[in-house]
């Protein structure tokens, strides 16, 4: 019916991954950029246009009515393979089926409602299988499967954030399904933690069981400090008073725009995974660097198990949609310029007033 990922070839054959590990010493494969190994192909659900194979046969010329939809293929978005399937088959468009992921196709001769989650997800299950045959009949034959066990599972980690990230970044309505395509990974990971952990290193394997395992208290963002009491206002009332109060004083003071809302900041001291917009920071990257060591030293917030950088990179973006990354903002040194940091002290004057 949508067929996400066609054949290239019939023929079976091994990934260049299980080629190079069964030649290979077991301590080679570090330097070496592998494009091709099991279930790599889910990358191209998530990808942008600009970095998917030309096995794909994207032609945004085959699809009616184009210019109704030319800005997301303009934009180059992620999740691009997905929007192009989606508008392909569509027939008779409405908006209100695109967002509640429903579909009118053309079905022997007359039009049919589908879920377009359904050969979405058919897709997705029918590689994972397909590749799950692929890799036991590489590993059974390898003598070197802890090299090679290691490097897929470390190749499909990276490509899990990559997801993560795009799942994040991206504002067009098909990111939602990158939560289906999470499942599948979760679902190789949890193969890999119960049926490949003897040759899993200690990192691997306490990685995957984090993410197969997730704690409910795992770190998401900030989480204000603990205070025993707040002087003459109740608990609720007065962080209503202190979230609202580093906001005006952020925006005041020019370190984050002036749409900024309540709810992002409430969020970014709340412990919660980000759901909203970024929050677009006005300053250079040191200074962020420093807005997180004021609260450190002023014990603003609770110890973040160190995930600061990474709280950080996922809560803010530059202006002109600019992103931070974790090991930029880990490569900066505390502002030197003392009239900034009292600023950014000064941003938590009000909590500290109230505080008994």
């Amino acid at each position: 019916m949508i067929n996400f990922l066609p054949v290239i070839y019939d023929d079976f054959d091994f990934s260049p991954l299980f080629v190079h590990y069964s030649t290979a010493d077991m301590y080679s494969g570090n330097d070496v950029n592998f494009t091709q190994y099991p279930f790599s192909r889910f990358r191209y659900f998530f990808w942008e246009k600009k970095r998917l194979p030309a096995f794909l046969q994207i032609d945004e010329t085959q699809i009616e009515r184009f210019d109704m939809f030319k800005n997301i293929f303009t934009r180059g978005d992620y999740f691009y393979l997905i929007a192009y399937q989606y508008f392909n088959h569509v027939k008779d468009y409405g908006f209100e089926y695109k967002v509640e992921g429903r579909m009118k196709i053309e079905l022997n001769g007359s039009l049919k409602t589908i879920s377009f989650f359904e050969p979405l997800y058919n897709a997705l299950i029918e590689e994972k299988n397909r590749c799950q045959i692929l890799l036991r009949h590489e590993y059974i034959l390898l003598k070197n499967k802890h090299s090679y066990t290691n490097k897929l599972t470390q190749l499909l980690i990276d490509d899990y954030y990559d997801l993560d990230d795009a799942i994040r970044k991206e504002k067009n309505v098909f990111a939602k399904y990158g939560i289906v395509i999470k499942e599948v990974y979760l679902q190789i990971f949890r193969d890999f933690y119960s049926n490949f952990a003897d040759y899993l290193s200690n990192e691997n394997f306490e990685i995957l069981k984090k993410l197969v395992y997730p704690s409910k208290k795992e770190v998401q963002s900030f989480k204000l400090a603990t205070r025993n009491n707040y002087r003459n206002l109740k608990d609720m009332d007065a962080r209503f008073q202190i979230i609202s109060s580093i906001q005006r004083s952020l925006i005041d003071r020019g370190f984050i725009a002036d749409t900024t809302t309540y709810e992002q900041i409430n969020d970014l001291f709340n412990n919660k995974r980000r759901e909203l917009h970024k929050i677009i920071w006005l300053k250079n990257v040191t200074a962020l660097h420093t807005f997180y060591k004021v609260m450190e030293e002023d014990k603003i917030i609770q110890d973040s198990e160190g995930e600061h950088w990474k709280i950080l990179s996922d809560y803010f973006i530059l202006t002109k949609d600019s992103e931070i990354t974790k090991d930029e903002l880990k490569g900066k040194k505390r502002s030197t310029n003392l009239n900034m940091v009292d600023e950014l002290r000064d941003i938590f004057s009000f909590l500290k007033k109230i505080v008994a």
